[in-house]
């Protein structure tokens, strides 16, 4: 072990050199981060940087030697310079190393690799001293690492900013499971609401696999050993690139087969049945204890196999309105469930991103114009936020909602009954999360309608689609001829018309909203599973962690100059809403 008395030039002296023959056949990162530093110490001694005492430390290594044990940094002895991180920033001098996860060899680091990368980036970007993983690091063969000192890390001038956004914005696109995403504010309501790594459990999800769902999917992960998460895909919104990442990190991934004439649930089923037999297999080889369920839609509610996971501690979070209407309405034996659906911040603000997804992806497809008249089935919290983004065009819309007969509070623009909407309109956008056409007078209907789900899976025509002719393409445009005076397009197979399977649905910015709370959600499954508190019953979400999100979204989005659709002012009444109304209330997890 070597200290050295701060030299840069000697420092910039010691960083490998790598000859044109030997970089085209590396990988692009260690070169970029050579680049780096080179440029790094040149601005140092360029600046004429005032000499910092015990800035950097030389480590060697003989071949099998361990340089860090189950995520922690071996034979530092406490060095106050160097215990910012379970494992503080190293580069590789020379030699390899070898990372063992699951006693398997995973991956190889050479010249010009970071070691504590993802460590040292989590403290300097939340402040905190945290464990990231559990695996081991071995010398391969003879190694040299050059250590950095929080002291250089945290200095104040523009070389060492550099550094600092440099090492973060790595450790963000890394492919590595950690709590280190693209969404910066994912990252610190998990920071403020994690307590703990989860021990003995595996996490089951059913969602999206979208670019911005990815970064939840990341600190899920961390939670739970490596490969302790099983994934059922939704295939209508799946965005192949995404699919293929999480497999890449280790995520159990369970594909749903969609079949030409079969119905959409009937193709859920057999997949979940598929994604329990893997989870049982699992408890079998490991001997879990706790399951964690994120749900979006209430597939996996329905479908836990209780009798095989007898002695199994199990609890879980629900995104949907149609997942927590699922379970209120029926007789099954349910775990404990966090219900995201029922928030102010889903309600209130989240329905207005969708809103203006769908007007925005019907206008895109070309199906919205000045001449075509609109109508929305459904003015709940979407139905609203359709008509408002339609009213942003400039555009007027009429719609039906079954509400309207029990209020005398009715819109202007209301309409009596649903074939009344159906004969006034030649776009229709479903909002009510349900069969909304089932039992309509169709033969009372004439003229040529276009159909649009802003809905979950393929549930708002779900009659209408029986119709239709079996189709190889479950996503294109489906015809029904209902009878001679009426022709129906049914756009995107029936399925949400805002997912195209080829980009995010909502900008990263406004939905990181949704992906805060879904965490939010998970911490307070986790507490309950934690505490062994496993009543059947629905709890609300956390309204202090719903308060300190949204105000942290605000600040941001006024930091950046973004439109915000609520003022300063409503953050309380929104935060205070539920549409939850036995929903049991639990310790908040804002840390």
């Amino acid at each position: 072990m070597i200290e050295l008395q701060q030299n840069l030039n000697t420092i910039k002296n010691l960083l490998p050199v790598f000859s044109k023959a030997e970089a085209s056949n590396m990988y692009h990162v260690p070169i970029s981060n050579l680049e780096f530093l080179h440029s790094f110490l040149t601005q140092k001694i360029n600046a004429q940087a005032k000499p910092v005492q015990n800035a950097f430390k030389i480590v060697k290594y003989k071949k099998g030697e361990e340089i860090v044990h189950l995520g922690k940094i071996k034979n530092f002895n406490g060095n106050e310079n160097f215990n910012y991180a379970f494992v503080p920033l190293g580069f590789i001098l020379k030699g390899e190393v070898i990372i063992i996860k699951d006693d398997k060899a995973t991956k190889k680091l050479g010249r010009a690799d970071f070691i504590g990368l993802f460590e040292t980036s989590d403290w300097l970007a939340n402040e905190r001293l945290l464990q990231i993983g559990d695996w081991t690091l071995l010398a391969d063969s003879e190694v040299e690492i050059l250590f950095f000192a929080n002291c250089l890390l945290l200095q104040v001038d523009e070389a060492s900013e550099k550094l600092r956004s440099y090492l973060i914005e790595l450790a963000r696109f890394d492919s590595v499971p950690q709590p280190i995403t693209t969404l910066s504010l994912l990252d610190w309501v998990a920071s403020h609401t994690t307590r703990s790594r989860i021990a003995d459990c595996v996490i089951i999800a059913h969602t999206h696999l979208l670019p911005n769902n990815a970064p939840f999917f990341r600190h899920l992960s961390y939670l739970v050993d490596f490969g302790k998460v099983f994934v059922l895909e939704k295939p209508y919104s799946t965005i192949r690139s995404v699919f293929d990442g999480l497999v890449k990190s280790g995520f159990e991934i369970v594909p749903v087969r969609m079949e030409a004439g079969a119905p959409y649930e009937f193709s859920v089923q057999k997949s979940l049945e598929i994604l329990w037999r893997k989870v049982i297999e699992e408890q079998k080889r490991s001997g879990f204890r706790k399951i964690l369920i994120v749900d979006d839609g209430g597939d996996l509610w329905h479908s836990i196999p209780w009798q095989e996971l007898d002695g199994i501690q199990i609890a879980g979070v629900e995104q949907t309105q149609r997942g927590i209407a699922r379970v209120e309405n029926s007789k099954i034996k349910i775990p404990p469930i966090v219900s995201v659906a029922s928030s102010g911040i889903k309600k209130l603000v989240e329905a207005e991103f969708i809103g203006t997804s769908v007007v925005k992806k019907l206008q895109e497809i070309g199906v919205i114009n000045e001449n075509i008249k609109i109508g929305i089935l459904g003015m709940g919290s979407i139905g609203i936020a359709v008509e408002k983004a339609l009213n942003e065009m400039k555009m007027e819309a009429i719609f039906y909602d079954p509400n309207f007969h029990t209020t005398s509070n009715i819109p202007e623009n209301a309409v009596g009954s649903m074939d009344s909407l159906l004969n006034e309109s030649d776009l229709i956008i479903g909002t009510t999360g349900k069969d909304s056409l089932q039992g309509t007078a169709l033969e009372r209907v004439r003229g040529k309608k276009i159909l649009a789900s802003a809905s979950s899976a393929d549930v708002e025509f779900a009659s209408l689609l029986k119709l239709a002719q079996p189709s190889t393409e479950p996503f294109g445009t489906i015809k029904i001829y209902v009878h001679d005076k009426l022709e129906i397009d049914i756009l995107n197979g029936g399925y949400p018309i805002n997912f195209d399977r080829e980009k995010d649905a909502t900008p990263d910015e406004d939905i990181v909203l949704t992906r805060c709370l879904m965490y939010i959600g998970a911490m307070q499954a986790a507490a309950l599973l934690q505490e062994g508190n496993l009543k059947s019953e629905l709890y609300k979400l956390d309204k202090l962690s719903q308060r300190q999100t949204l105000e942290r979204w605000i600040a941001e989005k006024n930091k950046s100059g973004s439109p915000i659709p609520i003022i300063c002012q409503d953050v309380q009444t929104i935060t205070e809403f539920t549409s939850l109304k036995n929903g049991k209330e639990m310790l908040s997890v804002w840390r």
